[in-house]
């Protein structure tokens, strides 16, 4: 059974001096690339200090959508560091390590460390008050790495990871922003009023829920990036400097697929619940988009604009008179490699010039 400590400034400083572990502490700890890296980097250090460490184990509190903790496992006899991860409502399984431990709670923290002895005799006191210390010192680092990865984690959830990126290197001021080149998807649920009408609002959130998980589920992996959602729409771009012109358009159309594959079971698994589908529509086109920092001074919202994004909402609202749940520019269908099928040229609300649509010639059958 661990025996359980809190590392407090009671003296435990007086008795040791600035070690290696504790300089290496003081002096790289903040800057370690995650919690992992700030652990193996400290249980190096105690190896060439000759301390008797066996294995020790960091768990992290964590604030994240998806993540509840982590569990960090550093072993000698490789030293490498294995991570374990509990989502919300999991429970991390006991330790395959069955000797006693000395667990220590790290201060104005809740992340925990537990250092395992080798031999069976375990810690002596000095090695027991020396570990005391190492925690006491490693805890305004450790919190320093976990809240810049939570900080990260936030913004990636709020903003996208593009986004997030953009606003961590310190893109914050209001009308900073670049004009970029890309595909830019915008799709809307149809006769979501009724949804919200005909359904309680747990079912609405629900079913909300489960639209967007299958359309980031789709834009993701192919390189998109959801930069907002707007009630029951998606905004969502592929950067030509990230693909290249040929390969966004094509990742453009590969997500388009599999988020049409994705809502077609999210569909038939409604209908067996005796739910109602969710029909939706996608406007796809390409064009140069400002991205940056828009709103008030002290409410920014980081998103894209201008008329590539105009013309692609355009394109989305005649899904509806068409009865084409994909429609697609000839920008994009110019620089695709996919087969489409035309629809005729169209007038868009605002839009001067009449413009070529096509959609999805076919989609594969779903598996």
């Amino acid at each position: 059974m661990a025996r359980t400590k809190t590392a407090r400034d009671r003296g435990v400083l007086s008795g040791f001096p600035e070690t290696r572990a504790i300089e290496w502490l003081l002096r790289s700890g903040a800057g370690a690339s995650s919690p992992g890296a700030l652990l193996g980097g400290l249980c190096n250090q105690l190896v060439l200090e000759r301390m008797p460490t066996a294995a020790a184990l960091l768990t992290v509190a964590s604030l994240d959508p998806l993540v509840a903790s982590t569990r960090l496992r550093w072993q000698r006899e490789d030293g490498r560091v294995i991570e374990e991860v509990m989502l919300h409502g999991m429970t991390l399984g006991a330790t395959s390590d069955d000797r006693a431990g000395l667990l220590i709670k790290l201060p104005a923290t809740k992340h925990q460390m537990e250092w395992f002895a080798e031999g069976p005799g375990g810690f002596t006191g000095a090695q027991q008050t020396y570990l005391e210390t190492i925690c006491l010192t490693m805890a305004a680092p450790l919190q320093a790495v976990v809240e810049r990865s939570v900080t990260r984690n936030l913004l990636q959830a709020y903003l996208g990871r593009r986004s997030a990126e953009k606003v961590l290197s310190g893109t914050v001021r209001r009308g900073v922003g670049e004009v970029i080149e890309a595909v830019v998807w915008i799709s809307d649920l149809r006769d979501f009023s009724v949804l919200s009408e005909t359904q309680s609002p747990h079912q609405v959130i629900t079913a909300l829920n489960d639209y967007c998980a299958r359309l980031v589920g789709a834009i993701h992996p192919y390189g998109g990036e959801v930069l907002k959602f707007i009630g029951d729409g998606l905004l969502a771009i592929f950067p030509l400097a990230t693909h290249g012109e040929n390969a966004a358009c094509d990742a453009a159309i590969a997500a388009v697929r599999a988020a049409r594959q994705g809502m077609a079971r999210l569909d038939s698994d409604r209908l067996a619940a005796d739910l109602p589908p969710l029909p939706f529509g996608i406007g796809l086109h390409l064009g140069a988009v400002v991205y940056g920092n828009i709103g008030a001074s002290d409410r920014l919202d980081f998103t894209a604009i201008g008329s590539a994004v105009n013309v692609a909402s355009r394109i989305e609202g005649l899904c509806r008179s068409l009865a084409c749940p994909v429609l697609i520019s000839e920008a994009v269908a110019t620089r695709c490699t996919a087969s489409l099928t035309p629809v005729g040229r169209h007038m868009l609300r605002g839009i001067a010039q009449p413009l070529e649509l096509f959609t999805l010639s076919s989609e594969p059958a779903l598996t």
